[in-house]
């Protein structure tokens, strides 16, 4: 009875120590990665692309071997940007498929809803889809993240414009953690810059209608629209504004920097916007040889050309692939930790900021951009944003 006991109680310390899940989702031969995307939501098209790109990157690391022998099973569910869904199938990735770590979870509420099953768990959330500062605020060890945050960003394009002259501001957001964030910035940058916020809305992520919402902001004195927006509600809010005659600058995060809201009506409809992103899209013709081969291979395998949301999948897979092999032959959640922390300056095939990480450090991210849509194109008018 009592071996038994102390045999009972070291295998108790052993698993607690490298996390109770640990073992989960590994085997000699195969670990197992999930992810939580959106694939026919309003956000499928940053979902479905980085989706493709992390499995594309992944088939070429397990064509090659795998990672100390082992091939990396990667496993997609949709949550159409719906926070219940998201809940719905990380709980089915652990109990059912039992990931060994989550991977790229789109969206900030979704992913959120996700951390709350995985973190008793001990599971990892690594390089969510999302750059809001609550993936890896407070620390937490579990969490890393290959963006600078949101209200970073904000932070870093208010300061820009201040320098400018820019003293009165208005903010609408989405009515959700992402818009919050977007929000938390505003409040920052006032109180950094000595703003005045005249004007603060918020909106459903489905709403198609933003007629009252520009009158009321163009009834202000507000001198510059920061937008807590998404796609659809980018184009729309932007294009209702200018429609109105207001033609102050507006500014948003990197969500809505995809070709899609720059070309809006032949760019017609959101020539002028300005976005701060801490990624930089590459122009996948003009690249090196390994972008131009990575834009060939994902058309090929997917029939669609190459986006900035793929590129981020890439390199999320890249660092995913490379935490792995640091980690060693015997993988624990504890040694994928300690591989990922050992990552500095990491640099991708695109020639974006280099990203590092370390015990105290799991967001990878620290520089940001200021871009603009002129003629249908993202121009980078500002490099290496202050915040």
């Amino acid at each position: 009875m009592t071996n038994k006991l102390l045999t009972y109680t070291a295998a108790t310390l052993i698993a607690a120590a490298g996390g109770v899940s640990a073992q989960q989702g590994v085997t000699e031969d195969s670990v197992k990665i999930g992810m939580h995307a959106d694939l026919s939501g309003p956000l499928a098209i940053w979902g479905v692309p980085a989706s493709n790109a992390v499995r594309m990157r992944f088939d070429q690391a397990n064509a090659a071997g795998g990672v100390h022998g082992r091939q990396i099973e990667f496993i997609v569910e949709d949550t159409k940007y719906e926070v219940p869904m998201a809940a719905r199938v990380t709980n089915k990735l652990v109990q059912r498929e039992e990931i060994f770590a989550m991977l790229m979870g789109t969206g900030t509420s979704q992913s959120q809803a996700a951390m709350k099953i995985l973190d008793p768990k001990g599971i990892p959330n690594l390089f969510p889809l999302t750059g809001a500062a609550s993936m890896t605020e407070p620390f937490n060890k579990l969490h890393f993240s290959q963006f600078a945050s949101y209200r970073d960003g904000v932070i870093a394009s208010l300061g820009h414009f201040a320098e400018q002259g820019v003293k009165k501001i208005c903010v609408q957001s989405v009515a959700n953690d992402y818009g919050e964030e977007m929000n938390e910035g505003v409040s920052l940058a006032v109180e950094n810059e000595n703003l005045e916020l005249v004007y603060k809305g918020a909106h459903k992520v489905t709403e198609v209608d933003f007629a009252g919402v520009a009158t009321a902001i163009k009834n202000t004195d507000c001198e510059l629209l920061v937008m807590g927006t998404t796609i659809k509600d980018t184009i729309t809010l932007y294009a209702t504004l200018r429609q109105l005659g207001w033609d102050k600058p507006m500014v948003g995060s990197m969500v809505p920097y995809t070709p899609i809201v720059a070309g809006a009506g032949d760019s017609k409809l959101t020539d002028g916007l300005y976005l701060a992103s801490s990624v930089l899209a590459v122009d996948f013709d003009s690249g090196n040889e390994a972008v131009q081969k990575f834009a060939a291979d994902y058309e090929t395998a997917y029939g669609e050309p190459a986006t900035l949301q793929a590129q981020m999948g890439w390199v999320a897979a890249g660092l995913t692939v490379k935490g792995l092999k640091n980690a060693g032959p015997d993988l624990t959640t504890g040694s994928l930790i300690e591989g990922i922390e050992q990552i500095s300056e990491y640099n991708d095939i695109f020639g974006g900021p280099s990203l590092s990480f370390g015990p105290d450090k799991h967001a990878g991210g620290d520089a940001f951009v200021l871009l603009q849509n002129q003629g249908g194109e993202w121009v980078v008018v500002e490099n290496d944003l202050e915040y």
